[in-house]
């Protein structure tokens, strides 16, 4: 099961391993959120063992009107790559980025 994240949680899991602070990634949200209008966002982590991108983590929104429509349950390559398989560790819902409601 994915895990339903708070912001905090959210924010730290990927800030850790990205040179973004938590403001600045709310400021990239509510940019997404003004232009795309998901649902939400959810945390991915690439995880084969034997690939470069391993541990790297993104973050994709989902919606109606997005590539995603619901947080996926199965392995996916965010960048097309079948080095980058990923899979979904959390979400969060847009309502719950900091700053104003989308």
């Amino acid at each position: 099961m994915i895990e339903e994240m708070t912001w905090d949680t959210f924010a730290d899991r990927y800030c850790e391993t990205q040179q973004e602070t938590p403001s600045g990634l709310v400021r990239r949200l509510r940019e997404q959120i003004d232009v795309y209008r998901p649902d939400g966002f959810f945390l991915a982590e690439a995880q084969l063992l034997d690939s470069s991108w391993f541990g790297t983590v993104v973050i994709l929104p989902y919606g109606p009107r997005n590539t995603f429509n619901a947080v996926p349950n199965r392995p996916f390559s965010p960048r097309g790559l079948a080095s980058d398989t990923s899979v979904a560790i959390g979400y969060i819902t847009a309502d719950e980025v900091p700053g104003d409601a989308p």
